[in-house]
């Protein structure tokens, strides 16, 4: 059984998972990205990138997400600045690794990329102060927020628009020990640079977005915080590719968008008239 997450890994290190080519679920490992590009895996055995898929660098038992946490998305998309940080989950289901399709869901009509930092929590914070956060957070990874637009705008809640399968990539590293501080998050559309954000210009930080969570619910020990995206957010089309850099975070995050192979759910559900084109 693989660990939540190890605890013999040093600051700096680029904890990854992945599965050997070709090997099923038998192939599932865990080790330390070298900075010569190859992975060292726990029990020694070393492997090129090419010889692997990539998997989540953690599964977590929630997905915590925070909502309009820079002044330019939420200028860009209409939005007061929230007076507290602004929460809502997404389903574990959603997650995703990089490398791995993305089904655009047909009963959407808009799908945007959100690239962000994630933060992983290593030790269990529960009513912790902002000057503790520190000790509990493991490490920092790249994250998509993917989100359904059109579902977001009509529903009440976040859920469904936030929670589809593959809605949530991550990885494929976390860097161990480390902290977002001013660190840049970058997102492209087939190659072209569509965000180009910066920790500091987030309205509440790290810190303090652990205790606020912290106080509402414990932060189990791989839970992930999803700190908010950045202007720039747009639609992905079927056949992108999205790709988010965090500095300092290893390879950048990738997804490739495909087409859904279930029927829409106004064929299914009365009443329902929105159809992807």
């Amino acid at each position: 059984m693989i660990r939540p997450l190890p605890d013999d890994l040093s600051r700096g290190d680029l904890f990854v998972r992945f599965r050997l080519r070709g090997k099923g679920d038998a192939g599932e490992k865990s080790g330390r990205l070298l900075p010569e590009g190859e992975i060292l895996s726990e029990d020694g055995s070393r492997h090129g990138v090419g010889e692997i898929f990539w998997l989540p660098p953690v599964r977590p038992g929630k997905i915590v997400a925070v909502g309009l946490n820079d002044r330019g998305h939420a200028l860009e998309m209409g939005k007061a600045l929230p007076a507290e940080p602004l929460l809502f989950l997404k389903a574990p289901s959603s997650l995703g690794a990089s490398g791995e399709s993305v089904i655009y869901p047909a009963v959407s009509s808009r799908v945007d990329f959100e690239g962000e930092i994630a933060l992983v929590i290593g030790e269990r914070a529960d009513h912790v102060p902002p000057a503790e956060a520190r000790r509990h957070l493991f490490g920092i990874c790249a994250a998509n927020d993917i989100t359904a637009r059109d579902l977001q705008n009509r529903d009440v809640q976040y859920t469904r628009a936030k929670s589809f399968p593959g809605f949530c990539p991550i990885g494929p590293a976390i860097l161990v020990g480390e902290r977002p501080d001013g660190r840049s998050v970058r997102t492209w559309l087939n190659g072209v640079l569509k965000q180009d954000g910066c920790e500091t210009d987030q309205i509440f930080r790290w810190e303090s977005l652990i205790s606020y969570i912290s106080h509402m619910m414990p932060l189990e020990t791989g839970d992930i915080v999803l700190t908010g995206t950045y202007r720039g957010i747009g639609p992905m089309s079927i056949g992108d590719t999205v790709t988010v850099s965090v500095e300092g975070c290893g390879p950048p995050l990738e997804s490739r968008i495909v087409s859904d192979p279930h029927p829409a759910l106004f064929t299914i559900w009365p009443g329902q008239t929105s159809q992807q084109s």
